[in-house]
This record gives structure tokens, C-alpha cells and sequence, in this order.
């Protein structure tokens, strides 16, 4: 698989209110392939540091809805 064709952002909002979220399926595929390590909980702390790249990565390059991080 080239995960250099999949667009892990995902609209689930509306066209008036829209949601952009990024596809956890998707980031871990593309943080397996870039690491080479596998998704589990010894690597959560690698791919949230992956996920938050990419998430300030995007939102450098886009001029539209941005990527925010959710905190509990």
C-alpha cells in the first residue's frame, strides 16, 4: 500500500458547521510505514508525537478549516 495517496483528514461535520478530525486507521498505517514500528500501547507516546506533526504539518500548508488537538 502507498500511503502516500491517503488523506487522512476527514470532514464529519457539515458544510455550515464543518469538523475536520484526522482517521486514526489511516494514521496508523502512515505511522508504521514513516517508523517502521508497530502501532501498540509501547509506541502511544510515538504516534502521538506522529499525529501531532502531521496535524502542524497540515495546518501549515492549508489556508482553510485547521486541525486542532483535543485534550481531555
Amino acid at each position: 500500500m502507498n500511503t502516500n495517496e491517503l488523506n487522512p483528514v476527514v470532514n464529519v461535520g457539515t458544510e455550515k458547521n464543518p469538523l475536520m478530525v484526522l482517521c486514526a486507521t489511516t494514521m496508523m498505517m502512515m505511522f508504521e510505514e514513516a517508523t517502521g514500528k508497530r502501532y501498540d500501547p509501547d509506541t502511544m507516546d510515538g504516534y502521538l508525537n506522529y499525529c501531532d506533526g502531521y496535524r502542524d504539518g497540515y495546518n501549515e500548508n492549508f489556508d482553510g478549516i485547521k486541525l486542532t488537538k483535543i485534550t481531555n
